[in-house]
C-alpha cells in the first residue's frame, strides 16, 4: 500500500497504487452513473485492466500482467456529498515483478502489509484508511491465502459498492447493495444488512453484514 503525499487529495491516507483512467487505457466510461452505465462492459473492464497496471508502475515501479488480473469490487461515491464522484475499479494481482521503487510526486511511503495489520494500525491511528480502502481490506481479510482469494473472486465476481448515505444514531451509516435500506434511505428499515458506521471523521466504527 501507499500513503498519499498530504498536500494532496485524500493526503496522509493509506491506498491502493491507482489512479485516473487515460484514453491510452482503452475505452472510458460515458458518466458515472450506476443506473445507466455498465460497469462489467468487457471493453470498459479492460481500460480499468490496463489503467490499474499502468498506475502502479508509475507509482511502484511494479510490474503486473495484466492477464493475470482479477476484478474484485466496483466502488462509486454517494450521490449527494462529496464535490466530486469517481468510479473505482479494485483489482487483484497475484504476482508483482520488479523492485519497489515510489514514486515521491504522489505517494511518500510505501509499505508491504498485511490485512489484518492494516486493520488494526488504522484502529489505532497509525494507518489512516478512507472507507473503500478500509471495507476493502475487511474483505481480503476473510482469506487465508491469495490463492483462496482468487478462486472465491473469479467464481463469486465483483463485489458492488454503489453507495447511499444515510444517519441514524447518532453515526453516519453508508450502506450498499443487499441491505434493506438501500432504496429508500431509512436506516432502520427491517431486514438484511449490508453496511458500515463511521463517526464524524468518517473512520469506520463498525461494519455490519447480515441475510
Amino acid at each position: 500500500m501507499v500513503r498519499r503525499n498530504p498536500e494532496l487529495s485524500f493526503g496522509g491516507f493509506w491506498t491502493f497504487p491507482g489512479g485516473v483512467l487515460e484514453p491510452s487505457d482503452g475505452v472510458l466510461p460515458e458518466a458515472i452513473d450506476e443506473d445507466t452505465q455498465n460497469w462489467a462492459a468487457p471493453q470498459l473492464l479492460a481500460a480499468a485492466g490496463n489503467g490499474a497496471a499502468r498506475e502502479t508502475v508509475e507509482e511502484t515501479a511494479l510490474r503486473c500482467d495484466v492477464g493475470s488480473l482479477a476484478w474484485f469490487s466496483h466502488w462509486i461515491p454517494p450521490k449527494i456529498g462529496p464535490p466530486k464522484r469517481f468510479a473505482t475499479w479494485f483489482f487483484l494481482a497475484p504476482e508483482f515483478g520488479g523492485e519497489l521503487v515510489v514514486d515521491t510526486a504522489e505517494n511518500d511511503e510505501a509499505r508491504w502489509t498485511r490485512p489484518d495489520a492494516a486493520l488494526a494500525a488504522c484502529d489505532d491511528g497509525t494507518f489512516p484508511l478512507a472507507v473503500p480502502t478500509w471495507i476493502t481490506v475487511d474483505d481480503l481479510a476473510e482469506f487465508d491465502s491469495v490463492a483462496q482469494l482468487m478462486d472465491h473472486t473469479i467464481t463469486q465476481g465483483a463485489r458492488m459498492h454503489h453507495t447511499r448515505a444515510m444517519k441514524g444514531d447518532g453515526d453516519r451509516i453508508v450502506c450498499w447493495e443487499g441491505d434493506a435500506a438501500y432504496d429508500n434511505g431509512i436506516a432502520d428499515t427491517p431486514g438484511a444488512r449490508n453496511r458500515a458506521h463511521a463517526n464524524a471523521d468518517f473512520k469506520i466504527v463498525k461494519r455490519i453484514r447480515s441475510t
